[in-house]
């Protein structure tokens, strides 16, 4: 039983490196800066918006890959909006993860 609580708890781990990685990914592509100038960029705003980090982070990959099967507090998906919104709109995503509007 032991054994398996660790193999969750490392999974979980796992899952969450794994979120920071791609949403490190996200900001070095839209901001085109370093993996280390954007975790940053994640921990410090994070710490302006009162939100945890890895949820922050969360709740960037879930709106930049457009995926609403995510559950995303509001005020991480505001967070997200506020400090990064404007560049994934310019990437084709608006603010809320929605295709930007195509111009004819």
């Amino acid at each position: 039983m032991e054994l398996r609580q660790t193999d969750r708890a490392r999974d979980a781990r796992r899952g969450g490196q794994r979120r920071l990685g791609a949403a490190e990914g996200v900001l070095v592509a839209l901001r085109h800066c370093s993996l280390d100038e954007a975790f940053s960029d994640i921990v410090q705003t994070a710490k302006q918006h009162n939100v945890a980090p890895m949820e922050l982070a969360h709740g960037l990959v879930a709106i930049a890959e457009n995926d609403v099967t995510y559950d995303v507090d509001d005020a991480v998906v505001a967070a997200v909006s506020r400090a990064w919104g404007d560049l994934l709109a310019r990437s084709g995503q608006d603010r809320y993860g929605e295709p930007a509007p195509q111009s004819n």
